[in-house]
């Protein structure tokens, strides 16, 4: 017996008012961790070294990268572990909740570099446990004919995160106070999903697939997974050296309008997302959007490298921002369509999180060995091949 898509015929019958709260449950995962992670983080590595430090931001993305690949495979199997029990995500979402919280009391007390990693660590045990369970619980409850909107609801949560950045990074609200204010922003967001009965599940026990289903359905996800990867570690790199880039390059950018400019780049790409992942699951034209937005990414990192000014500067990372955001969340809708079959959600979506967070070794990599020596407009070139060779691998026939 194993897993597979199936209507399922309860009482509860699944509705589009359901991505509504779900969309607001992972804008509120999403403030969770985007202001710290690309803002506050740099700023408290400032405040604890008294100047950047791209060596312990460097090892920081490593550590932390590194904890939130395997803590949230391990969630993932968990979670399923559960279900399969006739339990639901929702307490683990809850505890994941309180776990973030928790460590956000660690990351505003810690004073020294040593401290700072553990509380690192930490955020990412349990921030992991809050991902999982609600992206697992979104696979089971979607059915497959809204996978594209889902897609394009979980863009939503990129303009909440911007939003939340802005006000994170405004020169009169120290870090400290930037922690508590997500402190308090974050359940609001969470807990009306969090609290609710779950949806029927669409992933049910049914018999195993024909043999040669299984080993195409296999190549396709593992492609998918490799295209992920390589648009990561495009978007990991730019998002966590972008105030460093800026700071090289131009000189002229404060955090607080990068900040702005980000909000912008993600109001721009939600409503993008959500039309294009309907057009997608309408025309099943999946690939063909994904390969317009990589173009977009590559073309947005190519101009920050050849700038000239702070302009284009700021127009090439606009350009790649929006395109990145709208491309890696509908490449997340089509992912959990091509699960193979056998594979719990829990699982294999922990399995293609790695793509989120196994780029932080590379990112790493190139933080310690290109910066250093060839600046960031190098950088800019190598992340821009990465999205072209993604583009060309997602072309492959049988995806």
């Amino acid at each position: 017996m194993t897993k597979e898509w199936r209507h399922d015929r309860t009482p509860r019958p699944y509705g589009r008012s359901y991505l509504g709260w779900y969309g607001l449950a992972w804008a509120g995962a999403t403030i969770a961790y985007q202001p710290f992670l690309s803002f506050l983080l740099p700023l408290r590595i400032v405040e604890i070294g008294g100047r950047p430090d791209p060596v312990l931001l460097s090892a920081a993305v490593l550590l932390g990268g590194l904890t939130a690949g395997l803590a949230n495979l391990g969630w993932g199997i968990l979670g399923d572990h559960v279900v399969e029990r006739g339990g639901a995500r929702r307490p683990l979402i809850l505890v994941g909740l309180a776990g973030t919280l928790f460590s956000y009391g660690m990351l505003a007390l810690a004073d020294s570099p040593a401290e700072l990693l553990i509380a690192l660590f930490c955020f990412q045990i349990a921030l992991n446990l809050l991902l999982s369970a609600l992206v697992a619980a979104a696979a089971d409850e979607v059915p497959a004919r809204d996978k594209g909107l889902l897609g394009g609801v979980l863009c939503v949560g990129a303009p909440a995160g911007a939003a939340a950045s802005v006000l994170a990074t405004l020169p009169e609200i120290s870090v400290e106070r930037s922690l508590f204010c997500t402190a308090l922003i974050v359940p609001i967001f969470v807990l009306p999903y969090a609290l609710q009965r779950h949806a029927p599940y669409e992933r049910l026990l049914v018999q195993e697939p024909s043999a040669d289903r299984a080993p195409e359905q296999l190549h396709a996800f593992v492609l998918l997974w490799f295209v992920r990867l390589l648009l990561q570690i495009a978007s990991k790199a730019m998002f966590f050296f972008l105030v460093y880039y800026f700071a090289e390059t131009v000189r002229q950018v404060r955090p607080t309008v990068l900040a702005q400019l980000t909000l912008i780049a993600a109001v721009g790409a939600a409503p993008s997302a959500l039309f294009l992942g309907r057009l997608s699951d309408r025309y099943r034209g999946h690939r063909t959007i994904l390969l317009v937005m990589i173009a977009a990414m590559a073309g947005g990192l190519i101009v920050m490298a050849v700038q000239t000014n702070w302009i284009l500067a700021l127009f090439g990372y606009l350009i790649f921002a929006c395109s990145a955001a709208v491309c890696l969340a509908l490449h997340a809708g089509f992912a959990m369509l091509r699960l193979p079959t056998g594979l719990a959600s829990g699982k294999g979506l922990g399995l293609l999180n790695l793509t989120n967070t196994l780029p932080a070794v590379a990112v790493a990599g190139l933080g310690m060995a290109i910066v250093p020596q060839y600046g960031y407009r190098v950088l800019c070139w190598v992340l821009a091949a990465a999205v072209i060779v993604a583009g060309g691998a997602l072309t492959y026939r049988r995806l």
